[in-house]
């Protein structure tokens, strides 16, 4: 962190990632705050010798008071949070003496302080529910949804047949050791089936069930892909065709990619004697897309589904749940660190049948590959309580209707260079700056961007 980086902090406020202390309080609320924001993906920062309502640089008489009270509270924390000297830091602004505490992002390790799992919540530290406890052990790979035993699912659940499609797909070899396992057995060696905990009776997994059951939509109703063609390109219009897809996996790929094809507008070459069809976007592309976001997606959130949005302009692929901790996004699109799958019984049965999951690490990259072929924009990743893929066929925003000539040069500002701040806007187009932030709202209310920060440190996205 450096001073201007501190400066801007401030002037931004309070948030869901930075508090203000006047002093450090007892140790023991210190510890309930750094325990917050320590469970949280993004981490934060609190800052002492601030006043939180005004934002005035107080200033401590003892930073070394403060320092010692938030090493014992960081050290009543289980397991203890680590403090390191680039953590812990002392400052000097306006002749105001400050301490700063940053608190990393979680990387899978649930802190627990007095009996409690604590999280921040906007500008509040609450206490985890029991099912809250358990998405955050399942998003974070410490648990395993996956080969749970489904709940209220029994074995007349699972549809032999599939299981047997789906070996007929394996080696031959392994073929031929299964054909004299019995059923349960195979089951169990799938990771299809466990023994419940309590009953000890032998039950589908989460992963089974999905994979090899009836109807697994009836025990799981999130694993349904909702599809979605809409009649504009903000999506506040009515929609053309909706769909809520229902089947086991490989079903719901083959569905979704119909889906896409059905509403993918196709044109045509001549070239010579014949003609090529040219569609608006790589299906394969599209469809690496959707296979990513059904294997990795977190199954734990209840609720949620992944969905497959059609606008006029864009494609927008949502899969629940964040990467998994240690994995930026920056790093996997540049392709610098391994793929980790979240669900990795699940990437295992698609890795079995042909066509399904033959990129094994390089689905970004080709995704990317197969846009730049058809001279398209490369997708937009974007990793927040989703993971969002966009593929955008190459109409300009800007060239919507009912736009004045500042707002046209805003979007392609943003489109060129990824946001925009109201300053950076009022600079572009000559605009003062309360003209400049109407704008901007007003592209915010039509859906055509997006506004991310508080106050000062606001800039717009595309959406």
């Amino acid at each position: 962190m450096t001073e201007e980086t501190l400066r801007q902090l401030i002037d931004g406020g309070e948030s869901a990632t930075v508090e203000f202390k006047i002093k450090a309080p007892r140790p023991a609320e210190l510890a309930e705050r750094i325990c917050g924001m320590a469970n949280t993906r993004i981490g934060g920062v609190i800052i002492f010798g601030v006043e939180d309502a005004t934002r005035a640089l107080v200033g401590l008489p003892e930073p070394s008071d403060t320092i010692d009270i938030t090493l014992r509270a960081a050290r009543m924390l289980k397991p203890p949070l680590p403090i390191t000297d680039s953590t812990l830091r002392h400052w000097t602004l306006d002749e105001r003496k400050l301490v700063t505490l940053h608190i990393p992002a979680n990387l899978g390790t649930l802190y627990q302080y007095d009996g409690a799992f604590l999280v921040r919540r906007g500008t509040h530290t609450v206490a985890l529910a029991l099912d809250e406890i358990n998405a955050y052990l399942n998003a974070y790979g410490t648990s395993r949804w996956e080969v749970a035993a489904a709940p209220r699912a029994t074995l007349d659940d699972i549809d032999a047949a599939a299981v047997d499609r789906h070996l007929s797909f394996r080696a031959e070899r392994s073929r031929e050791c299964q054909r004299y396992v019995a059923p349960a057995d195979l089951l169990l060696s799938l990771e299809a089936a466990t023994h419940d905990l309590q009953s000890g009776a032998l039950r589908p997994t989460n992963a089974g069930l999905l994979m090899f059951g009836y109807d697994p939509q009836l025990q799981l109703p999130q694993s349904e892909v909702v599809c979605i063609k809409y009649a504009d390109s903000l999506g506040v219009r009515s929609y053309v065709d909706r769909r809520n897809l229902r089947g086991t996996l490989p079903e719901l790929i083959i569905q979704a990619g119909h889906f896409l094809k059905q509403f993918i507008r196709v044109g045509a070459t001549i070239r010579g004697f014949f003609r090529e069809d040219e569609p608006e976007y790589p299906y394969e592309a599209l469809r690496e897309a959707v296979v990513n976001a059904i294997v990795h997606r977190d199954y734990s959130r209840i609720g949620e589904t992944v969905r497959v949005f059609i606008y006029d302009d864009r494609v927008e692929v949502r899969s629940p749940g964040g990467l998994l901790p240690g994995i930026s996004l920056d790093e996997l699109v540049a392709m610098r660190v391994r793929s980790v799958p979240r669900n990795p019984v699940l990437a295992g049965y698609l890795r079995d049948i042909p066509g399904y999951m033959e990129r094994i690490g390089s689905g970004i990259r080709f995704m990317v590959s197969e846009m730049r072929r058809m001279e398209l924009p490369d997708p937009e990743f974007t990793d927040h309580q989703d993971v969002v893929v966009t593929f955008r066929n190459g109409a300009r925003i800007e060239e919507q209707p009912g736009l004045t000539e500042r707002q046209r040069i805003g979007l392609r500002i943003v489109r060129e260079q990824g946001s925009i701040s109201t300053p950076e806007y009022c600079a572009a187009t000559g605009a003062p700056e309360r003209t400049g932030l109407r704008d901007l709202q007003s592209l915010v209310a039509k859906g055509l961007l997006v506004v991310r920060g508080k106050k000062r440190g606001q800039r717009f996205y595309l959406p």
